[in-house]
């Protein structure tokens, strides 16, 4: 790799920078002023001390005008340097708003499966906490660096037009600075790294454990958490203490560096004053124009520390927008209009990990209206089998058809808005009661919401909550029951008004009272609708038009409730009759 190259996550970053280059050339513009105006000061006070403070040509006319040109000078620095800094800032925090937005949006696109595979806490820690590493990026690279190099650029000209001798004295140990900046970035940025990773993992955990608090207090393991977290916290402090030391032994030596060039230039310059080849004006000069030039060199040895901490948040920011959803819509598809709810599965089969088979062969026709209830023991492919008709997961082999359309041919945002789901575990948000139906149908109205969950079994309760439709709900749900939030969760279904319908079956866990309130529900629900429903209790279905008995994977039988009870040795009828003895729930 060129010593100059720009790495791949850079690359991408400075897309993000493109819309706000007119800004930042603005920012840049009146930062030159800013960094390059006090180079002439060093120069005004060489012509002071060697021409106006020698007796014999005192001026103080010509000094009253030089110290109101400096004043004016000053004004003008002034005026530049907060224009810099309110431009910079200006555009580093709306770089980063694009970022964070944009970054918010591909995860909301991203398939089922990216999510199965991490944390959803060590997800947000990378929206979040590494977003945060960027914007310390942008606030210095794109605002100090070119006003930096364009001063140490003109000081170096200055100081070899002044005293070539002497400035090689002060570049001396420049060399020295290049060698040890890239040494301690290379260090500081593989230990910033381990600290992200590390910040991540603990992030995911928190988010984990502190979701099932409830759980943990249970069973009383709150001191295990504890020492496990204790654990955690205490080898993130361990890389954090080791990247403080990096940071402070790279900041001590080319320090160190810094503040010797000055004094081999008042070494040798003393000597060349003395031998009379150097004014003293020249020398207060040129030591003052040492001091602006390391000023910006300094900065730079900061800038490339910063880097090395913010590039692998870049780098993680850019692995998660280099990650394409599995799912997605072809360039060409079809708009999906309203649909009758015709469904067939030809010849499907699908794996979570190939090659071992999670469904095969699946060959199934459901005619729109109809109510199929898919039953079988737990692992048997049941949710899978559903999960496919939204395209949450697409089929390995095989195809499914709607109305007799590859589901592969329409846009996926319209596919999906044919189709509601309900889940056995309804998942709500927090906020108000409102908005937590309102998910079924954006822009819905007042009274959409109140008929979806008069509809729902849901209006009586709802409006006897202190606040009613108002009514905060907590994270999940947490001031609900859970007939209650099953109930909103109908509600959404009722609202989104879709011709497929989606059921885990919602009353396996509930009691009587609600039981009986969400099967009036659902059974408004279903009228009219293609319904599939994953079956938990067997005495819940019995009125399907068709049951799906599922087997490793496989359909082994199909047919109503009396037809499958006739098989004497089928397994619907097994399951129907162990479940009847033990009363027990089967998945």
């Amino acid at each position: 790799m060129s010593v100059f190259s720009i790495p791949p996550a850079y690359k991408n970053f400075l897309k993000h920078v493109k819309p706000y280059r007119w800004i930042i050339l603005a920012a840049t513009l009146f930062g030159l002023l800013k960094y390059n105006i006090p180079l002439i000061f060093p120069w005004i006070f060489k012509g002071i001390i060697d021409d106006l403070l020698k007796p014999a040509s005192y001026d103080i006319r010509k000094l009253y005008t030089i110290i109101t040109i400096m004043i004016l000078l000053y004004v003008v620095w002034g005026i530049a340097s907060y224009f810099r800094s309110y431009f910079a800032d200006r555009t580093g925090q709306k770089i980063i708003f694009d970022l964070r937005q944009e970054l918010y949006a591909h995860l909301q696109r991203m398939s089922l499966s990216f999510y199965e595979k991490r944390q959803v806490g060590s997800v947000a820690a990378r929206l979040l906490g590494d977003i945060s590493s960027a914007q310390n990026f942008v606030g210095a690279a794109f605002t100090n660096t070119i006003m930096d190099a364009s001063s140490l650029f003109l000081n170096s000209l200055i100081l070899f037009y002044m005293n070539w001798r002497l400035a090689l004295v002060s570049v001396s140990i420049f060399p020295f600075h290049v060698v040890l900046n890239k040494y301690f970035k290379a260090r500081i940025k593989k230990m910033s790294k381990q600290i992200q990773q590390k910040m991540e993992e603990i992030s995911g955990n928190v988010h984990e454990k502190l979701g099932g608090i409830s759980v943990i207090q249970a069973y009383t393991r709150e001191k295990n958490e504890e020492t496990i977290f204790l654990q955690d916290n205490r080898e993130y402090l361990s890389f954090q203490m080791k990247n403080i030391n990096n940071n402070a032994v790279a900041h001590s030596v080319i320090g160190f560096l810094t503040y010797l060039a000055p004094v081999l230039v008042v070494w040798y310059g003393a000597v060349q004053v003395i031998n009379h080849r150097l004014t003293i004006g020249e020398l207060t000069a040129f030591y003052a124009y040492l001091g602006l030039f390391y000023a910006p060199l300094n900065r730079l040895t900061e800038l490339n520390i910063l880097l090395a901490n913010s590039q692998a948040a870049i780098e993680r920011i850019f692995e998660v927008f280099n990650t394409s959803p599995e799912i997605t819509h072809a360039s060409g598809a079809r708009e999906l209009g309203p649909v009758k709810g015709d469904i067939h599965f030809v010849n499907v089969g699908f794996s979570y990990q190939p090659p071992a088979p999670t469904l095969k062969n699946i060959n199934l026709s459901i005619p729109a209206g109809c109510t199929v209830a898919l039953v079988g023991p737990s692992g048997a492919g049941k949710s899978t089998c559903v999960k496919l008709i939204p395209r949450f997961y697409d089929v390995s082999e095989g195809v499914i058809t709607i109305d007799s359309i590859d589901i592969r041919e329409f846009k996926l945002d319209d596919l999906r808005k044919q189709i509601a789901t309900v889940p056995q575990e309804p998942i709500l948000f927090s906020g108000t009661v409102y908005e937590n139906i309102l998910f079924g149908k954006s822009g819905a109205n007042e009274i959409e919401i109140k008929d979806a969950a008069m509809s729902a079994n849901a209006h009586d309760f709802i409006c006897k909550l202190p606040n009613g439709y108002q009514s905060e709900i907590g994270e999940g749900g947490l001031k609900l029951s859970g007939g209650q939030k099953q109930r909103i969760a109908l509600a959404r279904a009722f609202l989104k008004n879709a011709p497929i319908l989606l059921l885990d079956e919602a009353t396996s866990s509930l009691d009587s009272e609600a039981e009986n309130l969400i099967q009036q529900a659902l059974k408004r629900l279903m009228t009219g609708r293609t319904t599939l429903i994953i079956a938990h209790r067997l005495s819940t279905i019995q009125s399907a038009d068709m049951i799906v008995v599922f087997k490793n994977g496989e359909i082994v039988e199909i047919g109503t409730h009396k037809e499958l009870l006739q098989g004497k040795y089928g397994l619907y009828r097994r399951l129907y009759e162990e479940q009847f003895k033990s009363k027990y729930l089967i998945e």
